[in-house]
């Protein structure tokens, strides 16, 4: 997952994230991890959960550090267009959110 997620792809880009890998966060509530961030210009957070980790292409789990709203899932290859995008301001939570799948996950714009 971390080498899909920090792969480059054809135009140069990939996710710049720091993995936080402690068994002190495993199944916790969005809102439990939301409230744990330490100040931040980050404006999402990516959750690498069961669902990411046991699911073909790793549809991780981004949550808006924000405004709160609700979350969706985004496959490992493509988390760079949402890191790029969102933390810069360079697109809105609902170009993404709106352009999920019928299960809730981002793949990419068509």
């Amino acid at each position: 997952m971390l080498a899909a997620v920090g792969s480059e792809n054809d135009d140069g880009f990939r996710a710049y994230v720091d993995a936080v890998d402690s068994r002190r966060w495993y199944g916790e509530d969005v809102r439990v991890l939301r409230a744990a961030m330490p100040p931040t210009d980050a404006s999402v957070l990516f959750v690498a959960d069961d669902i990411a980790v046991a699911t073909p292409d790793f549809p991780i789990l981004v949550v808006d550090l924000r405004d709160g709203r609700p979350p969706f899932r985004c496959i490992a290859a493509e988390l760079w267009a949402v890191d790029n995008n969102l933390n810069v301001s360079n697109m809105d939570w609902e170009d993404f959110a709106d352009a999920v799948d019928q299960k809730g996950v981002y793949r990419g714009l068509i």
